[in-house]
């Protein structure tokens, strides 16, 4: 389970065994709970078979694209809840008496029951709050507007051409090459563009789709699938389990993150530099104005940002804490409230409209729809990649003189450790950060509207030194609904002044470390979160609260076991002593540091070349290669290292 004791062998191996879809008796507790959690009687369609919202197609839907782990789990969870009212079953009690039920579970001391609580409300409100009945109800009005006439204009440099569909399939027969990289993301897209501009034959390998303003969906039941790895529900297990989103289409996750580029802090370069013996580290300037200049990156106006920016920042001055407007790669905009399921403008200057169109416009080739699942090796060194195209089921093999992979802090030691290579130091897989972070939601008396705004906006600096970074971050309504505390009567109620909520999110720039691995095949990651670092999340959340409070909010919804809410004044109870560090919910959103870059081979994977220790002409430029976790949102560090490297390459092929 996820962070729960494992399920026996044969019970998990018939669920396993089944078809994606919920068996009859799992969809009757589902529709029990949804009933539950979101009963009708108020201006909201309540979450009922009749004239309501019936969730279960929906949860089906997307079960049906998640891990199969995963999908056994969410019906281990529904049978646990079917029986959690006994003597009698959920779906036999009727929806107040289960209410009362879901909301023990909800809280209660025993963090299994927490968690698989959670995680079925989490798929329920996300099916939920797609409909069209609920938002209209709530006058959320999700998309992308810019602020002045010209919206698709971003920086200084010219707008290259866009990709199209039909020139991204890869060919039948053996292709050759100077250099095959592998991911087209932030690291990806960054080194195809500055190679092909070297002079070199650049193919890049994306086992994800093209998407773009001509297919975003919008609708998240269409995105998840879509966009993401394993539908948006990669998890690392732990106490607690930690969700960690990553994009898996031609752009990687700077399709679906949400636009901000902030420069890595001086300390951790330094560190880089004198503690891993990465003498460049102190040395990327060049290359952080060449990325910014390409992204067009600036800062959110403020006139334009939002009421949830105001908030962070009215609150942030009002308690003396160092602010300001977060910068991004997009133009001014005065609604931004789509980026986890693509932009609908593609103003944000995201992989698939920036840097891999430039890399094309230089002569590089892109392919999607392919899966690498090896790197080609003659004596010792690498020639090139081979792989599956997975529309076709047939093998495809790219031979090149140097490979990059560029696959991400999952992606990359997945693919290393499926073939057993490059791990001579043992540290593939290893040293896995996350960025920990903490949804923190409040209730104002006057509307926010926070989809009005730009979705990240504001940051709170204040304790960058502690590795704390808050951002101002209106996350839609699939996203935020399962956040908000309470069930039934009392979640509709939340619901229902959703144009009232200001959201922040508490970042960490941890110590924890986590771990890759492979399972049955399969990709597994674990994390386990520290005490030290528990206790710095509760503080980063207590100041978040002040924010808040500081501001005017009512309440505020923490995220923490037995805190379910927070009046103004009640801030210290995060800090106490004795909050266990399972109590934290908690998201990850940059993942880093799997195969991590330093000049002893027996510490890391890669030298400060990039190229790894034991496996000559192959390359890494992605966050895997981090010594450390970076202290910012990482994209144009990633870029920049990538760009670095890709130096290097183009040096010795040329």
């Amino acid at each position: 389970m996820l962070g729960a004791r494992r399920p026996r062998r044969a019970a998990r191996a018939r669920l396993k065994g089944r078809a994606p879809g919920l068996a009859a008796p799992e969809r009757s507790t589902l529709h029990a709970f949804s009933a539950a959690l979101l009963p009708p009687g108020g201006p909201l369609p309540g979450a009922v078979l009749d004239g309501g919202v019936d969730v279960a197609p929906a949860v089906e839907s997307l079960l049906a694209a998640v891990p199969s782990r995963t999908r056994a789990i969410v019906r281990l969870a529904l049978r646990a809840l079917e029986w959690s009212t006994f003597p009698r079953r959920l779906s036999r009690v009727g929806p107040e008496r289960g209410a009362a039920r879901i909301a023990r579970l909800a809280e209660s001391r025993l963090a299994p029951a927490r968690e698989l609580t959670a995680l079925v409300k989490g798929l329920v409100c996300v099916a939920y709050a797609r409909d069209p009945r609920v938002l209209a109800a709530l006058g959320v009005e999700a998309g992308c507007e810019p602020a002045d006439d010209n919206p698709l204009k971003c920086g200084a440099e010219p707008e290259p051409p866009r990709l199209g569909p039909a020139t991204l399939a890869p060919p039948d027969d053996v292709e050759r090459c100077d250099v095959a990289i592998v991911g087209s993301g932030a690291g990806g897209a960054a080194a195809a563009r500055a190679l092909a501009e070297a002079g070199l034959d650049v193919v890049v390998l994306e086992q994800g789709e093209l998407h773009d303003v001509a297919s975003f969906a919008g609708d998240p039941l269409a995105a998840l699938p879509a966009l993401y790895r394993d539908a948006g529900l990669t998890i690392c297990d732990g106490r607690p389990p930690i969700p960690v989103p990553v994009g898996r289409c031609v752009g990687g996750t700077t399709v679906v993150n949400s636009g901000t580029c902030l420069r890595p802090p001086g300390d951790v370069l330094v560190s880089w530099r004198e503690d891993h013996g990465i003498g460049w580290a102190t040395e990327l300037d060049g290359e952080l104005e060449a990325v910014e200049r390409a992204l067009g990156v600036t800062a959110v106006d403020p006139a334009t940002a939002g009421r949830n920016a105001a908030l962070c920042r009215a609150g942030a001055e009002a308690i003396g804490a160092s602010n300001g407007p977060i910068t991004r790669n997009a133009p001014p905009l005065r609604r931004c409230a789509s980026c986890p399921t693509g932009c609908p403008r593609d103003a944000k200057r995201a992989m698939h409209v920036s840097e891999l169109p430039r890399a094309v416009a230089a002569g590089a080739r892109i392919h999607a729809g392919v899966q690498v699942q090896e790197v080609l090796l003659e004596r010792g060194r690498a020639v090139g990649i081979a792989g599956r195209i997975e529309a076709a089921g047939q093998r495809y093999e790219l031979r090149a003189r140097a490979v990059v992979l560029a696959g991400g802090a999952l992606g990359t030691p997945e693919l290393l450790l499926r073939q057993g290579i490059a791990n001579g130091s043992g540290e593939v897989g290893r040293r896995l950060r996350i960025h920990p972070a903490c949804w923190v939601g409040a209730r104002f008396e006057e509307p926010v509207r926070g989809w009005d705004g730009v979705m990240q906006s504001w940051q709170v600096d204040e304790w960058l030194s502690r590795g704390l970074f808050l951002e101002a971050t209106f996350t839609p309504l699939a996203f935020s609904a399962h956040l908000l505390p309470g069930v039934g009567a009392e979640l509709m109620e939340r619901l229902e002044a959703f144009d009232r909520l200001a959201i922040i999110g508490v970042h960490l720039s941890e110590r924890s470390e986590g771990r890759v691995r492979l399972r049955g095949g399969t990709l597994r990651a674990s994390y386990r979160l520290r005490r030290d670092d528990a206790a710095a999340l509760r503080f980063g959340i207590a100041r978040a609260a002040d924010i808040h409070f500081a501001a005017g909010a009512r309440e505020v919804y923490p995220q923490v076991a037995g805190l379910p809410t927070l009046r103004p004044g009640e801030q210290g109870a995060l800090e106490r002593d004795g909050i266990p560090v399972s109590a934290l919910r908690l998201e990850g959103f940059h993942p880093m540091g799997t195969a991590r870059m330093g000049a002893d081979p027996r510490r890391s994977v890669v030298a400060p070349s990039g190229e790894c220790h034991d496996v000559p002409g192959l390359y890494i430029a992605d966050a895997s290669i981090f010594p450390t976790s970076v202290k910012a949102n990482p994209m144009l560090t990633i870029m920049a290292c990538a760009r670095r490297i890709a130096g290097v390459i183009a040096q010795r092929l040329a």
